[in-house]
């Protein structure tokens, strides 16, 4: 990648909002608050609402966290049976608002949510018609679903604690399961990279996983129905999709069987360790979002909506190589 940008300069230059996708019903044991901060992440947001309400924080959920250093919207959920609506103004401030509260009858849970919109500025972009290039390459084609780095950790570290896990080491169970995602999104990010390399990324093989864009269930491709599927595919009705590693559910057979294997031929002990640990599930392994872009200067501002779980530093990848600054470590971090 030749094309080089500055990224969140500022907070203000990376802004995601959920998209809830549903109505709370207005009533119920659970207070939906939600929030915009700016320079601060979920879990506190999530500990000042906790002791706003006189709570402990296992009592306050959320749908996915959210990044520190952006500005961001995102729901909360308080559970509060047989209490009225708290007063929360008193943790108002410039880095969090409180946007809008509403009553539940289910708290939020991880993937709640239907979508997040970004609104994202590039700063100093190093070649804007090899940026635009990339752009038009995305509206017209997508780009593969990867998982982002911070999956995995600084310097991996999710990934050695997993291999912890494997060698039977005890812990906490969010950590274990921190693990496990950051081993499953390696192994989906192998098979992505594979099948990429060998230009399948538009193609239905025998075997394949497919996802129906609108239900989201799964089936998988028979030989007598490749022509179809392909026209399908084609067309956005279907959509490819890639393993998150675990036991039982639709998996793979023939030639896809074969590629996916391949593509995670170097990690066989964490495809033996996730079908102990996880139950399987699969994802979409090519996205293509409706996107919007504008110049000023060499700054470009990006606009785009992606489903849940999926990360907008995978699209902005292929636009440009990006540069944070550095930033100290705190104890809110």
């Amino acid at each position: 990648m030749s094309v080089t940008a500055l990224f969140k300069s500022q907070p203000e230059d990376f802004f995601v909002e959920e998209v809830l996708g549903f109505e709370p019903c207005g009533e119920g044991e659970h207070l939906f608050v939600l929030i915009e901060k700016r320079g601060m992440n979920t879990q506190w947001a999530a500990k000042l609402l906790a002791e706003a309400c006189g709570l402990k924080e296992r009592d306050v959920s959320h749908s996915g966290l959210k990044d520190r250093h952006a500005v961001t919207r995102q729901w909360l959920s308080v559970w509060l049976p047989g209490k009225e609506d708290p007063d929360l103004s008193a943790i108002e401030s410039d880095e969090l608002k409180i946007l809008k509260t509403a009553r539940h009858n289910k708290k939020l849970r991880i993937g709640t949510h239907k979508a997040n919109r970004f609104e994202i500025v590039l700063r100093e972009v190093s070649d804007q018609a090899q940026a635009e290039e990339a752009l038009s390459a995305i509206a017209a084609n997508g780009f593969a679903n990867i998982f982002g780095d911070q999956r995995f950790g600084h310097d991996d570290r999710n990934l050695k604690v997993f291999e912890e896990v494997l060698a039977g080491k005890r812990m906490k169970k969010p950590r274990q399961s921190m693990a496990i995602s950051a081993a499953r999104s390696l192994l989906f990010n192998q098979v992505a990279a594979h099948r990429q390399a060998k230009g399948l990324m538009g193609t239905v093989i025998l075997g394949d996983v497919l996802m129906l864009a609108g239900s989201h269930s799964v089936f998988v491709a028979e030989e007598a129905e490749l022509t179809s599927l392909q026209q399908r595919l084609d067309e956005g009705d279907v959509q490819l999709t890639g393993p998150l590693w675990g036991r039982g559910g639709v998996k793979p057979l023939e030639e896809a069987a074969a590629l996916e294997l391949e593509a995670c031929a170097e990690h066989g002990a964490f495809t033996e360790g996730l079908e102990r640990l996880a139950s399987s599930d699969r994802r979409p392994l090519w996205l293509k979002p409706a996107i919007s872009w504008q110049w000023q200067g060499q700054d470009l501002t990006l606009g785009f909506t992606l489903p849940t779980g999926s990360f907008a530093t995978a699209l902005l990848a292929n636009v440009a190589e990006l540069a944070e600054p550095e930033r100290r470590t705190e104890a809110q971090a």
